[in-house]
């Protein structure tokens, strides 16, 4: 089930009495309890809304709510959030967990259970998550992929009478790693720098949005790549200044020579391999770019030479920078 269904079963009042949500786009989370807030009109919320985190507040307070009848109203929703009850790691006692699994099987009429499970990894074995899985209505809000991140952003711009120049729209992707939440949160300022010109160009998003530390690390491993070596040395330099810090500026460095790696032994499409990775598709798609211009075994010598760096950085007393000096000089 998408947000579009749901706004249908909310427009049309055909509401289940259970719902999990699963997914890690936060925008789009967030977009979903809203959505489920507003089954409950705002003058009725205290009484007929309620949403706790199992983490902080267990679960007695929820049970509690939702074997209650709306109170003067047509529903009560009542949202859980963190169930690691359903994970691996908490447990119920056996008083909530039959609790629970009554209220599943016979909800007060009116009652709206939603349970955001987010990107927990849910614990198929256990009996409740099992029932939950088979009762609830599923809403699954993955993260979206590039082209669909390109679609919303020309959906949302058409939608405010604004447009966005090609390399600025490319350079936005780069820049948040085709991250959806990221991209939402950086058009407010882009579209309040182009009011007059109801146009967002390169320019604007050079001097407005920052680059993530991915995509930073993406641009150091290019130009060390192409053997940039002052360029590499300014750019490196420049991040320490900014705050990054040796260790893990190394880190991402690492990291980014490793995906190349990993990337050259998986086949299928970006979004195939993303998730056998645990990366955004884009990021595999920038990759599998990278590896049609460099040679596989500079890529392998460059980071087994990074690595021997970390190893100095955290055994002897060495300055880093002279040490990503010597590297590039080295390699």
């Amino acid at each position: 089930m998408t947000l579009q269904n749901l706004k249908g079963q909310i427009e049309h009042e055909a509401l289940p009495d259970s719902y999990l949500v699963t997914g890690d786009e936060p925008a789009l989370l967030e977009k979903a309890k809203r959505l489920f807030s507003s089954i409950i009109p705002v003058e009725d919320q205290e009484m007929n809304f309620s949403s706790y985190d199992f983490a902080t507040a267990g679960l007695d307070d929820a049970l509690a709510d939702l074997t209650a009848p709306p109170f003067f109203g047509n529903h009560r929703v009542v949202m859980v959030t963190n169930p690691t009850f359903l994970a691996g790691g908490a447990k119920l006692s056996e008083g909530q967990e039959q609790a629970l699994s009554t209220i599943l099987d016979q909800p007060v009429p009116g009652n709206l259970l939603v349970i955001f499970a987010a990107d927990l990894k849910l614990d198929k074995r256990k009996k409740l998550t099992k029932k939950i899985l088979k009762q609830a209505e599923p809403l699954d809000l993955q993260r979206l992929n590039e082209r669909q991140v390109r679609q919303a952003v020309q959906q949302l711009l058409t939608q405010r009478a604004f447009q966005i120049d090609p390399d600025a729209e490319q350079e936005l992707l780069l820049r948040t790693q085709a991250s959806y939440s990221r991209v939402l949160q950086e058009l407010p300022k882009l579209l309040a720098y182009a009011a007059d010109s109801r146009k967002i160009t390169r320019q604007a998003v050079d001097d407005l949005v920052i680059k993530e530390s991915t995509a930073q690390a993406f641009d150091l491993a290019d130009l060390v790549l192409k053997g940039k070596r002052q360029a590499a040395i300014e750019t490196y330099h420049d991040l320490v200044k900014n705050g990054e810090a040796p260790l893990r500026l190394n880190a991402l460095l690492l990291g980014q020579f490793r995906l190349l790696l990993q990337v050259a032994s998986l086949s299928g499409s970006d979004a195939d391999a993303g998730k056998t990775l645990g990366v955004h598709p884009f990021r595999v798609k920038l990759a599998r770019q990278s590896l049609r211009n460099y040679p596989l075994g500079k890529i392998r010598e460059g980071f087994l030479k990074i690595l021997d760096m970390e190893i100095q950085m955290k055994s002897k007393q060495v300055d880093p920078l002279f040490l990503f000096e010597q590297f590039m000089v080295n390699f």
